[in-house]
């Protein structure tokens, strides 16, 4: 009963109250979908079931807080997909994504080039620097 009287905002005002596991970065052109997968702590996993996980929104967006154009497509009990608009620039018939900061380190970044190639970095607080 008490975790249904909480405000909306109770589950993220504490930032430790999740862990960004793995980051998947496919790129598109100038965009990209984003699967982001977490971990949620005891408490926040009971709000989010009895509230629903829409109420992570916020916190997921603040993940993105370095990115412009970003739609959140879904969120689930431990992955979020997003689409992020105009992440890379077209120059010299090569699309270039400059480096991003992260709200949150996540503890392994996959970034996805259109062929299928991909690159990995651990305990990622930004993005690369890639051209594709």
């Amino acid at each position: 009963m008490i975790l249904v009287s909480l405000p909306a905002t109770a589950a993220t005002d504490n930032p430790q109250y999740i862990h960004y596991k793995q980051m998947t970065m496919r790129f598109s052109g100038t965009d990209a979908t984003v699967t982001l997968s977490f971990e949620l702590d005891a408490f926040v996993q009971a709000y989010t079931l009895l509230m629903g996980s829409h109420n992570l929104e916020g916190d997921i967006r603040k993940m993105f807080y370095d990115f412009d154009e970003i739609t959140v497509s879904e969120i689930g009990k431990d992955y979020a997909i997003l689409r992020i608009d105009n992440v890379s620039h077209l120059s010299d018939g090569y699309y270039l994504h400059d480096s991003r900061d992260l709200g949150s380190s996540v503890d392994v970044l996959t970034m996805v080039y259109p062929s299928g190639a991909s690159k990995q970095k651990s305990n990622a607080k930004e993005t690369s620097n890639i051209f594709y």
